[in-house]
């Protein structure tokens, strides 16, 4: 069975309207979605109560932007019922995938929703796979593309192609991602202009240089020689702590081989001041005082100094407690966490989402075993 790790999309489904509405203030938008959530993420899932609900909040509400995620999400449901069950679970999901685009009166919203959830679990996949496959993506996204040209998601979908490719085809990727670059959508073309830096970074030994939470000073440079595993992470991530099992258990394994693990903990500290109140979520909020923000930041630093040392976690930590602002966050376009850079021997990217199922085999070869 495949490490816990499920895809993002599942954690964002599950965070999407975490205070449920009065039932008094819900609208029937509101109580579908709230079925199709509570199916999807209990932690004993039933696979044909999820689909049912799931296809019914699709089905019955195409143009709530709260079905986004949410073909990924039933997919990926799969992978958490017993073994067993997944078979039929899975024929079970393609048949209503398949009865749905049958309908000569699917609405026109639905039926995007569902070549673009069809095209977003396919990016999932291979995202996740050892050994990613763009054309697997190609299909599906050019469905979409021919049906509904000005999709919503196909800036998003075209950008991950573009990573599929520059993992099998770094200087193919590298001229998919400068045309994205000139996007129209600014948002699309910021990633696209930060992915072909990324590109780039994977020419050279990366650089990373800083003093870890304990103490310790970390220098990839004087870590060449060894496989190395940047884990981009944090205490309330979902994702994070699932993937953890995992972590500790190829660490313990492979580390007296030359395996090492260097951690970039996204804490959240909570502190406002001069740079964090420029960010949206934060306007309007009043700045802490140097006594409050240093408060803030040595209690975002014992948690994880306390989780780190309850879990067992050996390898140094980097905290800033700027959250989505990480220090590095920043520098290397994480977008999402957990994203886990595995380096060879000589420092080099060749992972940028080494996780799962796929860490171990990758680890393995990289030590020459």
């Amino acid at each position: 069975m495949r490490s816990p790790s499920l895809p993002r999309c599942l954690f964002l489904l599950a965070a999407l309207g975490l205070a449920p509405l009065p039932a008094a203030d819900k609208s029937p938008a509101d109580a579908a979605f709230e079925a199709a959530r509570t199916a999807i993420v209990t932690s004993n899932p039933e696979g044909e109560p999820a689909l049912a609900a799931g296809f019914t909040f699709l089905l019955g509400f195409p143009d709530d932007s709260r079905t986004r995620g949410l073909l990924p999400a039933l997919e990926a449901l799969a992978e958490r019922l017993p073994e067993a069950a997944r078979a039929g679970y899975r024929a079970a999901y393609a048949q209503r995938i398949e009865a749905a685009l049958a309908r000569k009166d699917l609405p026109p919203a639905a039926r995007e929703g569902i070549l673009s959830g069809i095209a977003s679990a396919a990016l999932s996949r291979q995202l996740d796979a050892e050994q990613p496959d763009p054309a697997a993506l190609a299909g599906p996204l050019r469905a979409l593309e021919e049906q509904f040209p000005t999709s919503r998601a196909l800036p998003a979908l075209r950008l991950g192609e573009a990573k599929l490719l520059a993992a099998r085809d770094p200087e193919a990727g590298l001229t998919r991602m400068r045309a994205l670059a000139a996007s129209p959508d600014p948002e699309v073309a910021r990633q696209a202009a930060a992915e072909v830096r990324m590109v780039d970074l994977r020419t050279k030994p990366l650089d990373l240089k800083f003093t870890a939470v304990d103490g310790r000073e970390v220098d990839l440079a004087k870590l060449r020689g060894k496989v190395v595993l940047i884990d981009f992470w944090a205490t309330w991530c979902g994702p994070c702590i699932a993937e953890l099992p995992n972590l500790l258990r190829v660490y313990e394994q492979y580390h007296p081989q030359g395996f090492e693990i260097v951690g970039i903990s996204f804490e959240n500290s909570g502190v406002v001041d001069e740079e964090t109140r420029r960010n949206p979520r934060n306007a309007g909020r009043s700045l802490d005082t140097p006594e409050q923000a240093a408060a803030k930041l040595a209690a975002a630093r014992q948690k994880l100094t306390d989780f780190t040392r309850d879990r067992k976690m050996p390898w140094p930590q980097h905290f800033d407690g700027r959250y989505w602002d990480n220090e590095f966050g920043r520098q290397f376009n994480i977008r999402s966490i957990p994203a886990m850079f595995l380096l060879d021997r000589e420092g080099r990217i060749v992972d940028t989402n080494a996780r799962g199922a796929k860490l171990e085999p990758q680890v393995r070869r990289l030590l020459g075993l």
